[in-house]
């Protein structure tokens, strides 16, 4: 199976959250950890009302709703974070063209041209605009995107990746 893609950043971002959301659960924690901060600081809000006959007031009101500033900037230093490491990887935006077969990956770019088996990646993922094949331990991740691909070549790419790895 031939195809050809670029990653572009908004893909890129996409293909990072699902690898977190699905490598392991302590690395989904890692990409959930504002919205919990953000529930538990709610929480804590509410115990000196519930412990004290006080009605509370605007002081509870405002610790309670001082939690959006913080949750918003982790949520903009993680956006900037991505967008660094996307700049970074030049490779990406690159004209790729990934050769699949039953031996493995050809990946050629304009940069560089890999040859690797099936044995380096682990497992794969997908959502609606990515897969995603997990290299073994924690070395990283190879992005394919969906917008260049027809119906029929995502079909055959994950019958392809179901035959040599597992799902995530």
């Amino acid at each position: 199976m031939h195809i050809e893609y670029r990653v572009s950043e908004r893909d890129y971002r996409k293909a990072i959250t699902l690898a977190k959301r699905k490598r392991s659960k302590l690395s989904a924690l890692e990409l959930f950890w504002p919205y919990l901060f953000a529930i538990a600081w709610m929480l804590i809000g509410f115990i000196p009302r519930s412990i004290s006959n006080n009605a509370g007031g605007t002081d509870d009101l405002y610790f309670q709703l001082g939690v959006i500033p913080f949750v918003l900037l982790f949520l903009l230093a993680r956006q900037m974070r991505l967008r660094s490491e996307y700049v970074k990887l030049s490779n990406y935006r690159l004209l790729q063209a990934l050769d699949l077969d039953a031996s493995g990956l050809r990946l050629v770019t304009s940069q560089v041209t890999a040859r690797t088996s099936w044995s380096v990646y682990e497992k794969f993922a997908e959502n609606e605009s990515v897969f995603i094949l997990y290299q073994e331990g924690n070395q990283g991740i190879v992005p394919i995107t969906k917008a260049f691909l027809t119906y029929l070549q995502i079909e055959e790419l994950r019958s392809l990746l179901e035959a040599n790895l597992t799902r995530a």
